[in-house]
């Protein structure tokens, strides 16, 4: 099958707040890679006294100094994949959304009516006292203005938001809806929004080590990593474009199939539209928790983010890079009751020549199909089953999760989803 269409994506940070967008930001650039990245918007003119502590003191000044030291690893990095844009590029595209400047709706404006017929995803990071408005917003509320409500609808029909909410009557009053809007700060749950959540599974996982796999040693981009946040390694902006990598086991237009941001549901607070936020739960190492949507990829995110701080400052044979997945044949397809099912991947291979190893498993919350699936040579490069019995018809979510066993070990995955009709 075809590869996906890659991502159209802008965001919009208030970095110069709290310190935790430009932990954000330095994961983002090492991601630029993944995506086609239309604009990088800051909305905070002033760096709040005390709590920021970067020697630039406006939003545009430390998010350009940290794409300047992504540009002075850029050498590097495209030694490791030719995708990552040039640092002039993300510069031309580093702009001010202050409410006396109009340069980021106009970014905005032009990004949204451009020709390529691929929908532009949009990430707010979230903004406090301080911040300007969301320029996303202004830019709405512009069109609207001047084109009317169908030019307004029109507009608004490109979008795609994985994103904070800023967006004022937007959002629930004025039609149509967004399109698509996943959240990924919300809801609380037992005392604990899902933002928050991202540092305590994180963090460590797969034994990563901030002082060793970032600030020491990986150039001038995890140098600039801040440390001064309530939780260590905060990152509460991450999981807003985590959740638009493309791994091979998730797909943007599908929140419950889940992602390296967790599984996400309707968002019960506007019924009947396509807006979702973490409210769903895994079973996963013998518990039921909203957690274990993250937790259990924990170790593969943050190893691949061990390797991108690698790429800033190792050449490409010293440095280790994610498996290719290959499945043969169509990654849907359909299937009876009591049908033979055979999933090969030997077609899979490692770039750096480590040898891969196979995980096969059924991902039931991400289905709808709930009979119990015995999967034979679960660790082998081909896989079978027999398909279950079902009185009604019922998707079955197959994951293959493919580890590489060089340092960090990477992994990549691929899901297979089978209807299984009578």
């Amino acid at each position: 099958m075809p590869a996906p269409a890659r991502l159209r994506l802008i965001i919009e940070t208030d970095a110069g707040g709290d310190p935790d967008d430009e932990q954000s930001f330095v994961r983002f650039l090492l991601c630029a890679n993944e995506w086609d990245v239309e604009g990088i918007i800051a909305n905070r003119p002033h760096a709040r006294e005390g709590e920021n502590r970067n020697p630039e003191r406006t939003g545009l000044g430390i998010l350009r100094r940290l794409v300047q030291a992504y540009g002075q690893c850029y050498s590097n990095l495209v030694q490791h994949d030719s995708r990552y844009p040039s640092p002039e590029l993300l510069l031309a595209r580093t702009v001010a959304g202050y409410n006396d400047t109009e340069e980021a709706v106009q970014l905005i404006v032009r990004a949204v009516d451009a020709p390529d017929p691929r929908p532009l995803w949009y990430s707010d990071w979230g903004s406090d006292r301080g911040a300007a408005t969301n320029n996303l917003r202004r830019a709405l509320d512009q069109v609207l203005r001047e084109r009317g409500p169908a030019g307004y609808a029109k507009f608004k029909h490109r979008l795609r938001l994985s994103s904070y909410d800023n967006f004022g009557e937007h959002t629930g009053t004025l039609a149509p809806p967004f399109p698509f809007w996943v959240d990924t700060w919300h809801p609380p749950l037992e005392g604990k929004r899902w933002y928050h959540r991202f540092a305590p599974l994180t963090a460590t996982a797969g034994g990563f080590d901030l002082l060793r796999d970032a600030l020491i040693g990986h150039g001038p981009l995890g140098a600039l990593y801040p440390t001064n946040t309530g939780p260590p390694q905060k990152e509460g902006d991450t999981m807003s474009f985590l959740y638009l990598v493309p791994t091979g086991m998730n797909d943007p237009n599908h929140p419950g199939w889940g992602s390296w941001a967790g599984r996400y549901g309707p968002n019960t607070n506007y019924p009947g539209r396509n807006y979702f936020w973490a409210n769903q739960a895994d079973a996963w190492g013998g518990v039921t928790n909203r957690d274990n949507t993250l937790a259990r990829w924990a170790a593969d995110l943050q190893n691949d983010f061990r390797a991108r701080l690698d790429w800033c400052a190792k050449p490409a044979n010293q440095a280790n890079h994610p498996p290719i997945v290959r499945v043969r044949g169509d990654t849907r397809r359909s299937v009876k009751p009591g049908d033979t099912v055979v999933l090969d991947a030997s077609a899979s291979r490692d770039p750096d020549g480590d040898a891969l190893r196979f995980e096969w498993f059924v991902y039931p919350e991400a289905g709808t199909c709930d009979k119990p699936v015995k999967l034979e040579d679960a660790s082998a490069r081909t896989v079978r089953f027999v398909a279950p019995p079902t009185p009604v018809p019922g998707d079955l979510h197959l994951i293959l999760a493919v580890r590489d066993t060089g340092d960090p070990p990477l992994a990549r995955y691929a899901r297979l989803v089978i209807k299984v009709a009578p």
